[in-house]
């Protein structure tokens, strides 16, 4: 039987206006990111989205995006979708990261050795996260995670994106699920007025 779940960014946070690591730690959602949110529920209100149940990340930014989206407060909080650990780049200035390896599109295990996650550690944990949790239900669900988590997913089931499109501040991924096998099948960015990009078995 075939599930749908969408897994979907939180919106513009302090952290991210001022370019620094947010990872484990949190801040705010700007009056941006909340307009962007209110955006969001427009946009599934109008196109009749309807879900089950709706779930976040433990962290503020994720959780206080879910409920506007969603319109309600029964947010349930998962601490398997929540964003990656930059270790001690944390609240740090972007510039000090380490670069990515030649042809790399992610950090991949750079950040282990300052206390931080390999990103396909925290693909893995997200897909198993989405999986166990789609199993209790029948209808659609709406995850509120991030962008390195939804990025770890995507290199950890090695699907091809599109070059040049990135998960900007609430993109929305539609996935759908058939026993263990998490297939991506939409990317909707808000940031370019809903655009759709659609994905199929070749793109795996």
């Amino acid at each position: 039987m075939e599930k749908i779940l969408y897994v979907m960014r939180h919106g513009e946070t302090l952290f991210n206006t001022q370019k620094r690591v947010q990872g484990a730690c949190d801040s705010p959602l700007t009056e941006a990111g909340i307009a962007q949110a209110q955006a969001v529920a427009a946009y599934f209100k109008r196109e009749k989205y309807q879900f089950e149940a709706v779930y976040s990340s433990t962290q503020e930014r994720a959780t206080d995006t879910a409920k506007i989206v969603a319109q309600t407060d029964k947010v349930i909080q998962l601490k398997g979708i929540k964003e990656m650990n930059f270790g001690m780049f944390e609240a740090q200035d972007e510039m000090l990261l380490p670069k990515h390896r030649p042809n790399a599109t992610s950090f991949e295990d750079l950040l282990v050795p300052f206390g931080g996650e390999d990103i396909i550690e925290v693909g893995k944990r997200v897909y198993q996260t989405l999986v166990d949790t789609m199993k209790q239900h029948e209808r659609a669900c709406l995850f509120v995670s991030h962008g390195a988590a939804m990025w770890g997913l995507i290199q950890f089931l090695n699907i091809d994106f599109p070059p040049g499109v990135w998960l900007t501040n609430c993109a929305i991924t539609k996935w759908s699920l058939t026993d263990d096998s998490l297939t991506l099948r939409e990317v909707i960015l808000p940031s370019q007025q809903f655009r759709s990009y659609l994905f199929d078995e070749e793109n795996k």
